[in-house]
């Protein structure tokens, strides 16, 4: 888990990156950033209820994604704000892959350099 500095947690930063920021598609999750003005990356993982009704399935999938960018987290440019959502169950998907996936994402927005 991430310190909780570096967690989005105001609507309006959800609404203006949900807005304004850029995004990245893929089949299991998308990803939306925004360059801005803080010094410091913040990152928020949304798992609707539509990808379960189960909150252990969800806090399970929240947790994982959490996990692969604390891991990757020297790697991220400062000043971004970070919505990942995801789509699909995401315990189908192997750990490995998520990551692949989530790294490839992040650095086609150019989060990760």
């Amino acid at each position: 888990m991430i310190a909780s500095g570096f967690r989005l947690r105001k609507a309006t930063d959800f609404s203006r990156t949900y807005k304004y920021g850029t995004s990245y598609n893929h089949q299991s999750f998308y990803i939306k950033a925004l360059q801005s003005k803080v010094s410091k990356t913040r990152l928020a993982v949304v798992v609707p209820k539509k990808v379960s009704k189960k909150a252990v399935v969800r806090n399970r999938a929240r947790r994982r994604v959490y996990e692969i960018c604390r891991l990757n987290w020297k790697q991220f440019q400062p000043g971004y704000t970070i919505i990942i959502t995801a789509k699909t169950d995401l315990s189908e998907v192997p750990t490995q892959e998520l990551e692949t996936n989530i790294v490839r994402g992040l650095k086609n927005l150019k989060v990760i350099v």
